[in-house]
């Protein structure tokens, strides 16, 4: 089985991002779904066997349910009629791919120097700048820029004592990772891997677990976070009604 029983499920990361509660939902070891509002209009969110997420889109469709977005997994998408990717898209693009761990991560250079700055602390006032600026030279596009005073910070300077890299955070019963950059100035000395490494052994230290995703065109930093040894967990694949604006080259 997948669906429920993936550790994206079982973790359910991706509600820990959402405004709104679902408007309808399924959580059983075979389908994981739910349907909810978004900024963008209504979102379906989808991960689970084949056979059931397509009787479940052509429920929807049936009812005149027409997400402006979807995501769901690849086996699901590979299962559906020409009929339900229009219904469902009709655009169809980029894909978001989820690492986990209950494991805390072997050390590599710099990883100690991770610090981890809660949100409304007087440790992030005091920086605050600093990390917001670090984050949009190395990371403009992510969401976690317009959800900045929301989220947790790990942060790593580098020897000259500026800021290498940010990653954002939320704790719940376990801790989502989003935002990951490293300044230009400072990419290639491997502060990116030793961020992820430090923030994983310092969150596994409070909590339980970590998942986190990324587009899946990101090639590099999914061979990165495989090599530090990090759980693949699947992919979602994107729908949405408008065309997909080009953001690969400006990652």
């Amino acid at each position: 089985m997948i669906g429920a029983q993936s550790a994206f499920w079982r973790f359910s990361a991706w509600k820990r991002r959402l405004d709104h509660p679902p408007i309808e939902s399924v959580n059983d070891p075979d389908l994981g779904l739910a349907l909810v509002d978004s900024d963008h209009g209504q979102m379906l969110v989808m991960y689970g066997e084949p056979a059931r997420g397509v009787r479940a889109m052509r429920n929807l469709r049936a009812r005149a349910v027409t997400p402006a977005r979807t995501m769901i997994n690849r086996e699901t998408y590979g299962a559906l009629d020409a009929d339900l990717r229009d219904h469902f898209g009709p655009h169809w693009g980029y894909a978001w791919d989820f690492f986990w761990t209950e494991e805390p991560l072997a050390k590599v250079e710099h990883c100690g120097r991770v610090e981890l700055l809660r949100a409304g602390s007087a440790e992030l006032k005091a920086v605050e700048g600093e990390v917001r600026e670090a984050l949009i030279a190395s990371n403009p596009i992510t969401s976690a820029v317009d959800r900045f005073d929301a989220l947790e910070w790990f942060i790593l300077r580098a020897d000259d004592g500026n800021i290498a890299t940010v990653m954002g955070s939320t704790q719940t019963d376990g801790m989502s990772f989003e935002g990951l950059g490293t300044v230009p100035a400072y990419r290639g000395q491997g502060y990116g891997g030793a961020t992820m490494v430090g923030a994983v052994n310092l969150s596994l230290e409070l909590v339980s677990h970590v998942q986190f995703g990324v587009w899946s065109w990101n090639e590099g930093a999914m061979r990165l976070y495989r090599r530090l040894g990090l759980h693949h967990d699947g992919r979602l694949i994107s729908g949405r009604a408008e065309p997909f604006e080009d953001l690969q080259g400006k990652a």
